[in-house]
């Protein structure tokens, strides 16, 4: 414990290179990354509900949280792989995508990732492929940005969209180089009994830039980590805090 704990201070505290601009709360999003750059992302959400006696809980704090970690690598332009886990039924996932993009119109990519898991009702664990193709467009005013996802989940044989939004405004106050706002919104396509829930995903936040990380914080209706997962819906429209730290790294 005392040596991931090292591992962790290592990562977010040395060897500082420029935060991108481009990361989203759940959304994957095409390129942005330099060849031999890593990015390591900490995901973490809260279990409680804001707007249940939110003075009582702490807003939501204290119940617990689906926290998880990500590490995603250019390995030459245009290819990434990734790596990652969430706590959520204890889900592992493997990543490899191409981006590319068209100057002064869109960056657009396809990934795919294979992920394993295991729900508590069931004793094996089960495992299958997400296809992506994802869109960004480039700075409206060089300020907005909008992203697009779409995926074909191989588990539960659908297909899925997430659209987000991107506002970004340079801003100087301490460490802070940049504030962002950001927002996403998951539409649940032909919902399904046993595999859908009833409410549309959504979440909105801030994200600050500082040199070599991003920090975002935010409400959101699930407390699922990724698109894949909340392509599948929310279980209502309970509001619960959320935050993402990414520490930016170049070799």
């Amino acid at each position: 414990m005392k040596r991931a704990h090292l591992l962790l201070i290592v990562l977010f505290f040395t060897q500082p290179i420029f935060a991108l601009e481009t990361s989203s709360l759940n959304l994957r999003v095409p390129g942005g990354l330099d060849p031999e750059q890593l990015v390591f992302t900490i995901p973490h959400r809260f279990y409680g509900k804001i707007n249940d006696h939110p003075l009582d809980n702490l807003f939501g704090i204290d119940h617990g949280a689906n926290a998880g970690l990500a590490m995603r690598y250019r390995v030459w332009s245009g290819f990434e792989i990734e790596g990652s886990y969430a706590h959520s039924e204890k889900e592992y996932g493997v990543n490899a995508g191409y981006s590319f993009s068209l100057p002064r119109i869109i960056r657009s990519g396809i990934a795919v990732q294979y992920f394993d898991f295991k729900r508590a009702n069931i004793t094996e664990r089960r495992r299958n492929f997400f296809y992506q193709a994802l869109f960004q467009s480039e700075p409206f005013w060089n300020k907005i940005r909008i992203n697009l996802e779409g995926g074909y989940d191989g588990y539960n044989q659908r297909f899925g969209v997430g659209f987000g939004l991107d506002a970004g405004f340079d801003v100087t106050f301490g460490p802070i180089e940049g504030m962002h706002l950001v927002a996403e919104y998951f539409p649940v396509i032909k919902p399904e009994t046993g595999v859908t829930s009833a409410r549309n995903s959504f979440a909105v936040g801030l994200k600050a830039r500082t040199y070599g990380h991003h920090f975002m914080f935010f409400v959101g209706n699930n407390t699922e980590i990724g698109a894949r997962r909340l392509m599948l819906g929310a279980p209502g429209n309970d509001l619960y805090l959320a935050f993402n730290i990414q520490r930016f790294l170049k070799f």
